[in-house]
């Protein structure tokens, strides 16, 4: 029930089933104890390690969906943008790989790298 950001996107419906789930634990844990109280020392105990385990077990499978629901998805609108400029950059790295390769495959003959060079440039 708390003001907290990271739970504000859980219905209010699913924090009260929550807490009322907890508050049951809580009472029979209570109720447990105060009969286990009044058993003398040497009696057999009613409150058992293993049944408290079991509890707590079946409260956390109960709570723990809830309250570690995913926040809902932002809207889509803002992803679209991104792709098409993506895109076009890897357009441009793959257009700069194949100028460095055509660029290696002239081997170490200098005409034609001065040739390739004293042509004019398209602006």
């Amino acid at each position: 029930m708390s003001a907290d950001p990271k739970f504000d996107h859980i219905d209010i419906n699913e924090k009260q089933k929550v807490l009322n789930e907890c508050v049951e634990a809580e009472n029979w844990l209570r109720e447990k104890k105060q009969q286990q109280d009044a058993l003398p020392k040497h009696a057999n105990p009613v409150l058992l390690v293993a049944e408290i385990r079991k509890k707590a077990e079946a409260l956390d499978r109960f709570c723990k969906p809830i309250m570690t629901k995913p926040r809902p998805a932002k809207p889509a609108a803002p992803q679209a943008p991104p792709s098409p400029a993506s895109s076009g950059s890897e357009q441009q790295q793959s257009h700069a790989d194949e100028n460095a390769s055509t660029n290696e495959n002239t081997g170490d003959d200098g005409n034609q790298a001065s040739s390739a060079s004293s042509e004019p440039m398209e602006t």
